[in-house]
């Protein structure tokens, strides 16, 4: 990205010219005829040299720099700027180096650099015309083109289904199908020549929960993507007046061969429907079936009559005399074409030869005679004499005709529709229990069974995580069970204290009521003396003279008396009332303890009902897995077609009840469905483009697999006050119903600013500008949607309730830059993921960290919560993807990686993880394993 800001800087080059032209005319006069302006001429250089150690976040000795105002308030030192007077300005003594001041320091890490002669010239200007303020005019960015060497991810996303994951490399987004393990697109608003995303380099990616959209950020602009699915469940009509009575699909599946009620061979195109031409007549409609040949040459026709005849389909005429096969059921082309292969009633193969001429009718060749039983379902083999026949036992064999022998066979059950991967390496049989099982024919083992639906898929994986997320809050409660049962526990041992303490006081307080009365009576007896011996005393003073020194003597004696039990009655006294407020304070204290414990008997009680009704819950949703999972085989709903698209990787079904699916072969992953109400498909043919036509028995055909497309839905730029973002965005996410979208962005050093979006219309619901003292680099929602997580550059995690815009929490103690944030799917603990390689695990509820989780040596630039559990995956620049228990432990590391990790993605349930870097690679691993499972860069399509 290259910034340019035409206006400024030729103004401050200009400016610098003309001072540098007065300062060789030497006349002052000249000198300040220029006039400068703050934010034009003075704020560049001070911005480069200055600013970025004495601005609102960093204000080294107490010093910002960034306003006139600020600079003449000053810091530690006093005002930095006198106005009209620059020779006493501390900001140029210290450009100067003057005064034992050297500003910018030298071998600083900010890359400052002492200002040029013209730079102070015009520094000193402005101060000595009075250091006046400006009016701060909005940069005029232009931006261009990143250069094609800059091609980072900084960001992965991928949709809670595992189907697809994106990345951002330079300013392109690519989006990958995980289920086919394949390219997709390179996203583009239709507006920039090199058909990318956004001007800029794409920061942060993120899609809703429903896989419906994507939200990129980028420099001053976010831009939401919409999928737009292209399936349909409306089958496309055959032309009635063609009048079809039967239809087959070529071999290559481009034309469909149709036979109408005038007895006409028309050859028609699949994709349209369209009629191509008239090949030529049967001479009759009574057709049961037809079957083209693999080469597209010949029409093997069999009647009602029970007669099979062969036709060209380049001229129309008959290429053999009919034959009448009694009970014939089926048929098929062996795979070089020679040769007819029919399935009788009988269970019995027979092969029929093609005569050399059109006057001879197909020759009778060798029977093959299997187990009793109806045969379901044939097609040609993997050599040219073979033929794999589905038998009504439950067998699948595979003949070889020259031997007329059994030469593999394999346990399938109730397969009814069989088809050979075009590599020859894979079988797809489909069975009468509605199952779709794959067997590698180089080892005889079955490699995956097929089966359910798009909408029961999903329904599981929600039930799961229901699952999880109980399992996760009964986990919780109980914690906190056990923590009020050993608080209960010491209360009891301190209940048991203070009640020792008020029984023990108590059994002395009789005694020391007891001590009291004498020591009392001492005193007063003692004091009874002492006012005797005074007034004694009195009367034989003559002129301030005791008339008898016994007298006085007596008086000190009586004294002294009255002194001791005096003492001694307060004594007496004082242990008396510390008694009785010792039984007050273990009384208070025995009440304090036993309110605590009562309350924490209501708690426990409390969480009790709530581990109760999670196990409800859990319970529940156990059951209705149990029977969302049965609910996939339906009686009676067979797979009656089945077709391996041409490059063998999908696989597409049709079944009884009007469902037609297409499978992902290397991820035996459902990839698209439909369901067309009264449309039973009869064949079904692969396309050159990759998808597919079910095609019913009267020429109607829908279409299958047809790809996604995403479209640019909105940008996210300006308001009715402006700009929305000051600076790049570095972090977008959307809210758990996916209604709502948080941003996160700022001017570096200067703010942290937060906006939400609402998605349908774009409007902003709330605006939280320096919500941070630096720029904003992560958000997440809570699970509730309530709270809003941010981490900033300026070390801070804080928490905000989005209705009120109140601050809930404030984490402090990374050291540097927060950059990941993620709440578990309970809400109950928040992580972050810090620049100083480490991520910290908080207590919201408490407010206190819980965990300093350690173990990288660089900075960990995200992190997430797998699902409803205590696992985070990380990424970082150690080169390592690492998953972590939230207590501290760690699950697994993938190491060993080529480059600095950006990003870093898993699926709710932790069976696939993403991430990428600065090598541009996306890579994609198993999540239980930890197998890699493909690699995609950025100018190739991936391979796994």
């Amino acid at each position: 990205m290259k910034v340019r800001i035409p206006s400024q800087s030729k103004r401050h080059r200009h400016l610098a010219v003309m001072v540098v032209h007065a300062a060789v005319l030497q006349t002052t006069a000249t000198l300040h005829a220029v006039t400068p302006d703050f934010y034009q001429d003075v704020f560049p250089f001070l911005k480069a040299n200055c600013i970025s150690c004495h601005n609102k976040t960093t204000t080294k000795a107490g010093l910002n720099m960034e306003t006139p105002e600020l600079m003449k308030h000053g810091g530690d030192s006093g005002p930095s700027i006198v106005p009209g007077k620059s020779a006493e300005s501390l900001i140029v003594l210290a450009s100067q180096h003057k005064e034992d001041m050297e500003m910018p320091p030298k071998n600083n890490k900010s890359g400052a650099v002492d200002l040029t002669p013209a730079e102070l010239e015009i520094l000193k200007i402005w101060i000595d015309q009075g250091a006046k303020d400006s009016v701060q005019q909005e940069r005029q960015v232009v931006l261009t083109s990143p250069s094609a060497s800059v091609d980072p991810i900084y960001t992965v996303s991928m949709t809670r289904d595992g189907r697809y994951a994106a990345c951002g490399r330079s300013n392109q987004i690519f989006l990958y199908d995980l289920a086919q393990r394949k390219f997709v697109s390179k996203l583009s608003d239709g507006k920039a020549k090199d058909a990318s995303a956004h001007r800029a380099l794409v920061q942060t990616l993120d899609f809703s929960p429903d896989g419906t959209r994507l939200a990129s950020g980028s420099f001053r602009e976010v831009k939401i993507w919409k999928r737009e699915g292209a399936a349909t469940t409306t089958p496309r009509p055959l032309d009635a007046t063609l009048n079809v009575v039967t239809c087959e699909p070529t071999a290559n599946g481009t034309h469909l061969i149709t036979v109408n009620k005038a007895g006409d061979i028309l050859l028609l195109k699949a994709a349209y429907g369209a009629l191509e031409k008239k090949v030529g007549n049967l001479g009759t409609a009574d057709i049961k079936q037809i079957k083209p040949s693999a080469d597209g040459s010949l029409l093997a026709v069999h009647s009602t009559s029970e007669a099979l005849q062969l036709w060209s389909l380049q001229d129309g005429a008959a290429k053999s005399q009919p034959v009448t096969i009694a009970g014939l059921q089926k048929l098929a082309w062996s795979q070089d074409g020679k040769s007819l292969v029919t399935a009788g009633a009988d269970g019995v193969l027979r092969t029929w030869t093609l005569p050399a001429d059109g006057n001879s009718p197909l020759a009778a060749g060798k029977e093959l005679k299997g187990p009793t039983g109806s045969i379901t379902s044939f097609i040609a083999g993997p050599a040219a004499d073979q033929v794999i026949v589905a038998h009504g036992d439950g067998k699948m064999r595979v003949w070889s005709i020259t031997e007329a022998k059994v030469i593999r066979e394999l346990a399938i059950p109730a397969a009814q529709s069989l088809d050979l991967s075009p590599d020859g390496k894979l079988l797809a049989c489909g069975g009468s229990d509605g199952a779709v099982r794959l067997w590698d024919l180089a080892t005889n083992k079955q490699t995956a069974e097929l089966r359910g639906n798009l909408a029961v898929t999903r329904r599981i994986a929600e039930l799961d995580l229901t699952i999880a997320r109980q399992a996760l809050e009964q986990e919780y409660q109980r914690s906190q069970v056990a923590r009020l049962e050993a608080q209960n526990k010491a209360l009891d041992e301190l209940l048991k204290k203070a009640n020792e303490t008020i029984d023990s006081v108590k059994k002395s307080l009789p005694e020391k009521q007891k001590a009291l009365q004498p020591a009392q009576e001492a005193a007063a007896a003692a004091k009874k003396e002492l006012d005797e011996a005074a007034a004694k005393l009195a009367a034989g003073t003559t002129d301030g003279k005791p008339a008898d020194p016994a007298l006085d003597k007596a008086r000190i004696a009586a004294q002294e008396k009255y002194d001791t039990a005096a003492k001694a009655e307060n004594s007496a006294d004082a242990a008396l009332v510390a008694a009785e407020q010792n039984i007050k304070d273990a009384q208070a204290e025995e009440k304090r303890i036993s309110e605590t414990k009562a309350n924490n008997i209501k708690e426990l009680a409390t969480t009790n009902s709530t581990i109760d009704a999670a196990k409800k819950l859990q319970d529940q949703a156990t059951a209705d897995l149990t029977a969302t999972k049965a609910s996939i085989t339906k009686p009676g709903v067979g797979v009656i077609a089945i077709r391996f698209s041409r490059d063998s990787q999908q696989l597409a079904t049709s079944s009884s009840d009007g469902t037609s699916s297409v499978w992902a072969i290397s991820t035996a992953t459902l990839v698209s469905q439909t369901n067309a109400q009264g449309f039973t498909s009869a064949h079904i043919t692969a396309q050159a483009d990759g998808t597919f036509l079910t095609i019913a028995t009267n020429g109607d055909a829908l279409k299958l697999n047809q790809p996604d497309s995403w479209k640019l839905e909105r940008v996210l730029e300006k308001g009715k006050d402006g700009a929305f973002f000051a600076d790049r965005v570095n972090t977008v996410r959307f809210s758990p119903d996916g209604k709502s979208l948080a941003t996160g962005s700022g001017e570096p050093s200067r703010s942290g600013d937060i906006c939400i979006f609402d998605v349908a219309s774009g409007n902003v619901l709330h605006t939280w500008k320096e919500h941070h003292d630096d720029t904003v680099l992560c958000v997440d929602f809570s699970p509730d949607g309530k709270l809003l997580a941010s981490g900033a550059a300026d070390k801070i995690a804080r928490v905000t309730d989005i209705a009120t815009g109140k601050r809930v929490n404030l984490f402090e103690g990374h050291t540097h830059h927060v950059m990941g944030i993620a709440f578990r799917a309970d809400g109950r603990v928040l992580a972050t993921a810090g620049g100083d390689g480490v991520v910290t695990t908080w207590d919201m509820a408490m407010g206190e960290r819980i965990k300093k989780i350690q173990g990288w040596t660089k900075e960990v630039t995200s992190l997430q919560f797998i699902g409803a559990t205590s696992k985070i995956v990380t990424s970082s620049g150690d080169n390592l993807v690492r998953i972590v228990n939230d207590s501290g432990s760690e699950v697994r590391a993938i190491s060993r990686l080529p480059d600095f990790m950006q990003s870093a993605a898993s699926t709710p349930d932790g069976a696939v993880i993403v991430a990428g870097g600065e090598d541009s690679v996306l890579r994609i691993w198993d999540g239980a394993s930890g197998k890699e499972l493909a690699v995609f860069s950025g100018n190739s399509s991936g391979a796994p």
